[in-house]
């Protein structure tokens, strides 16, 4: 129903679990959110999935969890940075108490504050605080871009890697 052809994540999750990790987690950061991840990942052993997303927005999915690991953290237009940065903490615990081997972040960059298609409130250095959560948790993580279309994108991208390596 989306965009996507392929969804690049979700195969990725399903590679590394045929290919012997027993759990992995997939965090969508992405503005919209991401149900063809969670159509691909609905109830699939090993495979976690946690999205946080603007609702209402375009798909207009993600209201309520789905299956039994598929957790959703919708989050109201113009929500203040400070109450993002709440629902992104939120989120972290689930995927804590998942205990995953690997990691996998769809990362949106489409929730900044001067985002065309977005409402959202997001700065430069609240994807490099990001970028350092995931990081601290000491699980190995690999990321996709799946969105962010402000000009900007570049410098956000470059403060979301900075903090995922520890700069």
């Amino acid at each position: 129903m989306g965009f996507c052809y392929l969804n690049s994540i979700g195969i990725a999750a399903l590679e590394a679990l045929a290919s012997g990790a027993k759990r992995i987690a997939i965090y969508d950061f992405d503005v919209h959110h991401g149900n063809g991840t969670e159509d691909v990942l609905l109830n699939h052993p090993g495979a976690t999935f946690i999205s946080i997303h603007q609702s209402p927005c375009y798909p207009g999915t993600g209201t309520t969890n789905a299956g039994d690991n598929c957790f959703n953290f919708p989050v109201a237009p113009h929500t203040p940075r400070e109450e993002y940065r709440q629902v992104f903490e939120r989120a972290f615990e689930k995927l804590k108490s998942a205990k995953p081997e690997l990691i996998g972040v769809s990362a949106g960059f489409d929730a900044y504050v001067r985002d065309p298609l977005a409402q959202e409130t997001l700065e430069a250095e609240d994807f490099h605080w990001l970028g350092d959560s995931i990081r601290k948790l000491g699980i190995p993580v690999f990321s996709v871009l799946e969105g962010g279309y402000s000009t900007d994108l570049p410098e956000l991208i470059f403060a979301y890697l900075k903090g995922l390596s520890g700069l």
